[in-house]
């Protein structure tokens, strides 16, 4: 019953629809336009070189083409190799350029050349909808081309900029790992600085985490106006109830022109199961599922190639070792999880019903008609039915009133455009002739043009593995996120050299070499440049001690000295044994004995503390005449975060250097090492855990 009150409400849409789009195909438009058909060459690698010349030679690449891009065909040349292979030449990402025919998949499309000068009727609608005028340009040519086409405004209440920061948090949307380095994120969690790796995501390694920009350019709807891409916001009802046989039939002819173009195992047919050997027609069982959910055939269709790929996978096969005889055509439920041991045994766990055996959705998908049907009514429930009714909402849920960033039924950035693509080609000219409804989102305070593509490939990792000045330590010990150190040396030093070590080879490296030394501070600035134009700098501190007795910026004759009833004060300049924590500065500096000078609580900075002391804080000590003598390094074994306390975020912190997610280093390093052993492995984090339920405490 419920379903039938949505599928009565989405007739009346429907009908809304169906009469605007008649209405806006008689409005007044000047059109001068005669078709062509043209050749597009879309990239259908993971990713491809372009050239400057149809020809693999050295300097002549352009740029890296990335799956899915595409453009119009301008030149077609073979090369000169003894099997000559052939090149297109085609403007892509705004360049013009050659692509290897091995990389791509030629398609001819009809389009009509067009110039438009629309009257004030056509421009008053696009007014009234709430489009700007940077979408207008598109969509005039588009209803040129096809004037029953209908273009709905769906207005975001929220700002541009909040939108793509929160699609853009790690690991909420993902990118192929060999894409352009521009396209993946660099933000803590997706990137590791030391080691110049991207962390895997989704329970692969072939997933990373994508960059802000490249979210940017895949969310912003103005780059996807064109007569493929914008089926990504074409709205996926589908009245089988309300429709005549022959639209009916229509319908189907537009799924298996889809399915046959892309030449998917879609279009042939299925055994029932491994132990059920009906033969049935993947076709007809995706129309069925189109009519139980009200989601549109050619959307299921395209979801299920999406997923499946080639159709040889695990999900589908129904022998995997674990779970035999299930099926998940939607990989709903699929995804990583410590509990399994892959996304697809999840995946299947859920197709069987899960531990509790739930029925729901036609469960236990034990035949692939009931996984295909059922996968349908599962996301017609729990999507399309709930506002998320375009292939573009299903990935960016940016509906405010519906749980908005959340919900989303993938994780890959581009896979609203690549169903889209897909979509698209199983809509020929004729059946192009419909009133096809596109929602289009409309944020607050966009950028006034469409946000770029990133193209660029070059590293971005300007930060430094190694940093010294010869026969001195730095303070604080060196780590590759920190930036500021400082050295002491005796008045006899009158230079020192100054070495850096970028992480990557082809970062450069500026500031290094010789330096003299005046009586007093010496700052020394290292910057870094990587490929990318990315910049770092170092700062080092070097601080001349004056000659014994001159009274000079180096401090006084009398030598200062520090100690400790309370801690241990180590020759690695570390201060350990601090067993009541968490402690403030104020109390934690009472327990220090100075002659001669004094001591002060800072952070790693050097910013004095006031809150609590932790791991990473530093005990400067100075001598009577304030120059600053040496410093010593705060551990608290099991803090490894540095807030003073040992608990749960500990041990996360500690497992996470554990996998190579983030390292420790310099005092963190050493307070992670619980066990003293000399290595921060898997019984540290025990350690911990013992110490939180206070079963054993920590010996500091």
């Amino acid at each position: 019953m419920q379903l039938k009150g949505i599928n009565s409400r989405k007739s009346r849409i429907l009908i809304y629809f169906l009469v605007l789009a008649m209405l806006v195909g008689c409005l007044s438009v000047g059109i001068s336009a005669r078709a062509r058909t043209v050749k597009i060459a879309t990239v259908s690698l993971a990713n491809a070189t372009f050239r400057s010349e149809p020809k693999v030679q050295d300097g002549n690449e352009i740029g890296y083409l990335v799956q899915g891009d595409s453009g119009e065909v301008l030149n077609e040349a073979y090369d000169s190799r003894p099997t000559p292979v052939l090149w297109y030449q085609a403007t892509i990402n705004g360049k013009t350029g050659w692509v290897s025919s091995a990389c791509v998949t030629v398609t001819e499309r009809v389009v009509a050349d067009t110039t438009v000068t629309p009257d004030g009727d056509f421009e008053a609608y696009l007014t009234a909808q709430g489009f700007p005028e940077s979408y207008k340009a598109a969509l005039r040519q588009l209803h040129a081309q096809y004037p029953n086409w209908v273009f709905k405004a769906q207005h975001v209440n929220m700002d541009w900029d909040y939108v793509v920061d929160q699609e853009s948090v790690v690991g909420k949307s993902l990118i192929w790992y060999d894409s352009p380095t521009s396209w993946k994120s660099t933000e803590e969690g997706a990137y590791n600085w030391e080691t110049n790796t991207w962390t895997p995501f989704d329970g692969s390694s072939k997933w990373n985490a994508a960059s802000r920009e490249i979210v940017a350019y895949f969310m912003d709807p103005r780059n996807f106006l064109d007569s493929t891409y914008i089926f990504q916001f074409l709205k996926q009802s589908y009245e089988a109830d309300s429709m005549t046989s022959s639209q009916i039939a229509a319908k189907r002819a537009e799924l298996v022109n889809m399915v046959t173009s892309r030449n998917s195992f879609l279009k042939g047919t299925y055994k029932e199961s491994e132990t059920d050997s009906t033969i049935k027609n993947y076709v007809d069982t995706i129309m069925s599922a189109a009519a139980s959910s009200g989601v549109d055939p050619l959307m299921l269709g395209s979801m299920i190639m999406q997923e499946q790929g080639t159709g040889t996978s695990d999900n589908i096969s129904g022998t995997h070792s674990t779970y035999p005889g299930l099926y998940n055509y939607f990989n709903i439920g699929a995804f990583a999880d410590s509990r399994f041991s892959s996304a697809t045994t999840r995946g299947l766990w859920w197709a069987g019903g899960q531990d509790s055996a739930l029925t729901s959705y036609k469960r236990p998908w034990n035949t692939r008609t009931k996984s295909i049907i059922g996968g349908a009514e599962y996301y017609g429930t729990g999507y399309v039915n709930q506002g998320q009714d375009t292939m573009y909402l299903k990935k960016f849920n940016v509906d405010s009133d519906y749980d908005a960033f959340t919900h989303q039924y993938m994780t890959n950035v581009q896979g609203a455009s690549t169903e889209g693509r897909n979509v698209a080609s199983g809509y020929d000219e004729s059946a192009r002739e419909a009133a096809l409804v596109f929602k289009i989102p409309v944020y607050k305070s966009m950028p006034s043009e469409a946000c770029p593509k990133p193209t660029s490939d070059a590293n971005p990792n300007s930060r430094l593995k190694a940093l010294a000045v010869s026969g001195y330590s730095l303070t604080p010990t060196f780590a590759t996120n920190i930036t500021s150190y400082s050295v002491i040396v005796p008045n006899s030093i009158s230079s020192v050299s100054i070495s850096a070590t970028p992480v990557v080879s082809a970062t450069q490296v500026s500031g290094t070499g010789t330096k003299s030394l005046a009586v007093g501070t010496n700052t020394f600035i290292i910057t870094t440049k990587a490929q990318s134009g990315a910049t770092d700098t170092y700062t080092v501190k070097i601080v001349r001690q004056a000659a014994s007795g001159s009274g000079g910026s180096g401090g006084s004759s009398a030598s200062v000295s520090v100690s400790s009833s309370t801690y241990k004060m180590n020759s690695n300049n570390t201060i350990t044994g601090i067993t009541s924590f968490p402690i403030t500065a104020a109390n934690f500096q009472k327990n220090f004995s100075v002659s001669n000078g004094k001591v002060q609580i800072t952070n790693s900075k050097g910013t004095v503390k006031s809150g609590n002391v932790g791991t990473g804080d530093q005990v400067r000590v100075y001598d009577s005449a304030n120059s600053w003598k040496n410093t010593y390094n705060v551990v608290i074994y099991g803090d490894v975060n540095g807030d003073g306390k040992v608990n749960a975020l500990d041990t996360l912190v500690i497992q996470k250097h554990i996998v190579k997610i983030s390292q420790l280093s310099g005092a963190y390093s050493t307070a992670a090492d619980v066990n003293k052993d000399g290595r921060v492995q898997a019984v540290d984090t025990l350690m911990v855990q013992k110490h939180i339920v206070k079963i054993q405490s920590i010996k500091q």
